[in-house]
């Protein structure tokens, strides 16, 4: 879809002179010839204008044969940039088209890596969706560099190029996939990687907007949940007592779904939970016996009401947990399909082309011995969805960081949801209630142990978050398993009475507190302590892989063990941007 923001609204632009070109280009340093986000909606609506009125068509070699109507993926960057990019600059003097928005040019804090290959809207959408938070402006080469200048002087040092000191500006680099091959096939963009390895910058891959197929997921999952309350009313009728074997299918599905990593696997345990949740419904009653623990004196339980909602409430938790998960699963096939994309053809950097001898032996003498640590940065990218200084650390050491970058949310959100819920039971027993001792200081120790969780989340970056929340995933997966046999015992003999021990209150309080424990002691010291700190943090991060965790160490990048080996990208996902064969179990 075309942006249409008033921000879009075209300026009047100043027009110079070659030699004024020339001297601006001079004036303002390579690594201020950026540009914004509302620059990029700007070009998205300007290309498509272009598009409508002829002006950009397919060349006449038939090099790019793209549809007009195509709004997907559009003319390739080679095509806007001859037809659109360089016009519209040479109308305005020669200069680049990031200067031509802003003379003055802006501070870099995104470098932006791509091949040219992609189609505009593509490349525009990947970029505009994966736009790292908290950055405000980036550079681009086929914006940043005057397109119509000769340019040469500045490219025979890669190391002093407008290249190498953009990067060296920037905080961090997005890769941007392409569906043909990947950008790591063309030596520019390969140096681009070493340059970010040396520099210990931080490598995100850019992945465009999959909304359209996670509301597919979602309303599937309602569809369950909604065939799970028939299910459930009509069982409710039939006088059977089936909730305790509901709460173990509903700790399997979610011990199942959060680590297991075949794709389809995945879509079928959490449809299940979501089936469980509704059916529920209309058996679930635990709660109305849990009041009657042992000295607690309570007037909820002479309130048949609040016990009804707190099941509710309960059963809604879980069906949005189960929903969550659905959007995990989703949300990772669209980060393998662009690791997969980058991953096209990429046999190493040593087999990158460039056009032009001369760069090639300049880059290549710069490289020099370092080819293998950045080959191992690309795997890694390709491996964990992000490379970093941690994470390429980790792996030489023989952790598999396989995933590593990809965030989980799905547990998380139901610690910040419970965790809400504990804060006002908290509060109602201290104004309301009778209760002992302990059972506010564990409420309460819970209760601060997640909202340190979350300031700990706040302050992290973003590899150390994906972590935290991986973790947590595991461990809090790990305690509602270990917590099921006593809460089928007590859906067992809910009717005579039989409630939760004092050790109950203390399991949600050890745990979180276990977490925040982790949190704080980050991948790298956690890798560091002796005996188990290589196998806990193999074990967080695993997948479906955790039988590497006993083996002599992780599998190697690239084997066969690892999806994202060249074989597979290249024989599936060359050339296919929307496929991916989805996994069986």
């Amino acid at each position: 879809m075309v942006p249409t923001t008033a921000s879009l609204a075209e300026r009047p632009m100043r027009k110079y002179t070659t030699l004024e070109a020339f001297a601006l280009h001079e004036s303002v340093t390579p690594d201020r010839w950026c540009i914004n986000r509302s620059d990029l909606n700007y070009l998205w609506k300007e290309v498509s204008r272009a598009i409508r009125a002829g002006e950009i068509r397919p060349p006449d070699d038939g090099s790019d044969d793209f549809q007009s109507s195509d709004e997907l993926y559009g003319p390739s960057i080679y095509t806007v940039n001859t037809q659109h990019i360089m016009p519209v600059t040479e109308e305005a003097g020669n200069v680049s088209w990031a200067l031509m928005r802003h003379a003055d040019g802006l501070d870099c804090d995104l470098f932006i890596s791509h091949a040219w290959q992609e189609g505009i809207f593509e490349f525009l959408s990947k970029v505009l969706h994966s736009w790292p938070a908290g950055t405000r402006h980036a550079w681009c080469c086929m914006l940043a560099n005057p397109q119509n200048l000769d340019i040469g002087a500045l490219l025979q040092s890669p190391g002093s190029s407008p290249f190498a000191l953009a990067l060296q500006a920037s905080t961090c680099v997005l890769v941007v996939p392409n569906r043909h091959c990947s950008i790591y096939t063309r030596l520019w963009c390969a140096y681009e990687a070493y340059r970010a390895h040396e520099e210990g910058k931080v490598i995100f891959i850019a992945r465009g907007s999959n909304w359209k197929e996670i509301e597919v997921a979602v309303t599937r999952m309602i569809l369950s949940g909604l065939l799970g309350m028939l299910l459930g009313f009509l069982e409710s009728h039939h006088h059977s007592d089936t909730h305790a074997f509901l709460v173990c299918i509903l700790a399997a599905a979610a011990f199942g779904s959060a680590n297991v990593e075949a794709d389809t696997c995945r879509k079928v345990l959490n449809n299940i939970g979501a089936l469980t949740c509704g059916s529920m419904l209309f058996q679930w009653r635990t709660l109305r016996g849990v009041n009657a623990v042992a000295g607690i004196a309570s007037h909820k339980a002479h309130t048949p009401l609040w016990p009804f909602i707190e099941e509710r409430i309960c059963i809604l938790i879980g069906a949005s947990f189960f929903t969550l998960l659905e959007v995990d699963r989703v949300n990772a096939q669209a980060r393998m399909q662009e690791a997969l994309q980058l991953s096209c053809m990429f046999h190493g950097i040593a087999d990158a082309t460039c056009s032009k001898a001369a760069d090639r032996e300049r880059i290549v003498g710069e490289i020099g011995d370092k080819t293998a640590d950045v080959d191992h940065a690309i795997d890694v990218l390709l491996a964990a969805g992000m490379s970093t200084p941690t994470l390429r650390e980790l792996s030489r050491a023989g952790v598999d960081i396989h995933n590593a970058g990809h965030a989980e949310v799905a547990v998380p959100f139901v610690a910040i949801v419970t965790s809400l819920i504990t804060f006002c039971r908290l509060a109602t027993d201290i104004l309301y209630e009778s209760n002992p001792w302990y059972i506010w200081f564990f409420q309460s120790t819970s209760f601060l142990a997640r909202a340190a969780l979350l300031a700990v989340l706040w302050v992290s970056p973003r590899d150390e978050r994906c972590f935290i929340l991986k973790m947590m995933t595991k461990l809090v997966v790990l305690y509602l398993v270990l917590a099921t046999p006593a809460v089928v015992v007590w859906e067992l003999r809910a009717s005579d009475g039989v409630s939760p021990k004092r050790g109950w209150f203390a399991a949600p309080a050890s745990i979180y507190t276990i977490i925040l424990g982790f949190a704080c002691l980050g991948m790298r010291r956690l890798v560091a302590l002796p005996c188990c700190g290589s196998c806990l943090l193999r074990l967080f991060l695993a997948r479906g892989r955790a039988l590497s965790l006993w083996g002599p160490g992780a599998p190697e990048l690239g084997s066969e063990t690892d999806v994202l080996s060249n074989d597979d990208s290249d024989s599936e996902f060359c050339g296919k941007a929307s496929d991916i064969s989805s996994s069986t179990c």
